[in-house]
């Protein structure tokens, strides 16, 4: 093994000539069990690389720097004073963790992707090749950010957020959970993205909100019980205060309630009929083709013409 170790300025050390054990001592370094490390890695003062982490030809790690279990650094990688990587991450070849970066745990950072000083890098996101992300931003867990993609300084992406490829999104940009932005979007710099606003129930489910309120739909039994259990009976309104807000959460509990069009082509399939209830944004708990929502109120029976359904 021959990698370089600083001693005023980066020096070549050969294993087989030298006690490299020593010289890492000397530098505080730590290298874990079963560790890898390829020839020409250069590693700063301090650095700790922990148990079965691999790190490729010429890859360069910071002072300070803490590498966790099982990651794996591509050669040419470069990881900045300070930074952490946690548990499992696979950096790609050629990719540059600035410093005092911070990369969660599984989380995978594509080659030649560039992510800033003090960025934080949420569990199990994906950052394709040739991304940049911002000095300060912050991505979500489980954020997929496509190739080529721009994330601005201080930007915050939220958890399960999908940005394209060619994305760009500006410096202080909030975009909240589970949001899709295409490829090639461009989102200005200051622009805040909110899940649960009026703007994203339209672009979902073409529904308007008036003053927080809106209708939404339902296909049910004849006799108003639901179609999964047949136990729920719908009435003119109900309400469960215990349930909380949580984007991640599509098909749990409460109610679920989506837009004409969508119950009229369920109903297609069913026998049943469609009601309508009015929900207030602030009971809205998830959204997605549907909400999920804590309360709902004023039910009604739907009048169908039955050309609707093609009878």
């Amino acid at each position: 093994m021959k990698i370089y170790l600083w001693n005023n300025g980066f020096e070549l050390f050969d294993s087989e000539k030298c006690d490299i054990k020593k010289e890492f001592m000397k530098r505080k370094i730590e290298i874990g069990d079963y560790a890898e490390i390829g020839d020409s890695v250069k590693i700063g003062h301090s650095a700790k690389i922990g148990d079965s982490v691999k790190i490729g030809y010429s890859a360069k790690i910071g002072e300070y720097a803490k590498i966790g279990y099982s990651a794996k650094i591509g050669e040419y990688a470069k990881i900045g004073y300070s930074a952490e990587i946690g548990r499992s991450v696979v950096i790609r070849d050629s990719a540059k963790i600035g410093d005092s970066a911070k990369i969660g745990e599984y989380a995978e950072i594509g080659e030649y992707a560039e992510i800033g000083e003090y960025a934080e890098i949420g569990h199990s996101v994906v950052i394709g090749e040739y991304a940049e992300i911002g000095h300060s931003a912050k991505i979500g867990d489980s954020a997929k950010i496509g190739e080529y993609a721009e994330i601005g300084h201080s930007a915050k992406i939220g958890h399960s957020v999908v940005i394209g490829k060619y994305a760009e999104i500006g410096e202080y940009a909030e975009i909240g959970h589970s949001v899709v932005i295409g490829d090639s979007a461009k989102i200005r710099a200051n622009f805040k993205y909110d899940i649960f606003s009026e703007i994203n129930i339209l672009l979902r489910l073409g529904i308007i909100m008036y003053n927080k309120k809106g209708i939404f739909y339902k296909v049910v039994r004849t006799d108003l019980t639901d179609f999964y259990s047949g136990k729920y009976c719908y009435r003119e309104n109900d309400i469960n205060e215990k349930l909380e807000r949580n984007q991640n959460i599509e098909c749990g509990e409460g109610w679920h309630f989506t837009n004409f069009w969508n119950a009229i082509s369920f109903l297609n399939k069913k026998e049943g009929i469609i009601i309508s209830v009015e929900i207030e944004m602030k009971d809205i708990l998830s959204i997605y083709d549907k909400v999920r929502v804590k309360k709902y109120s004023n039910m009604k029976i739907v009048k169908i013409d039955s050309s609707l359904l093609g009878v």
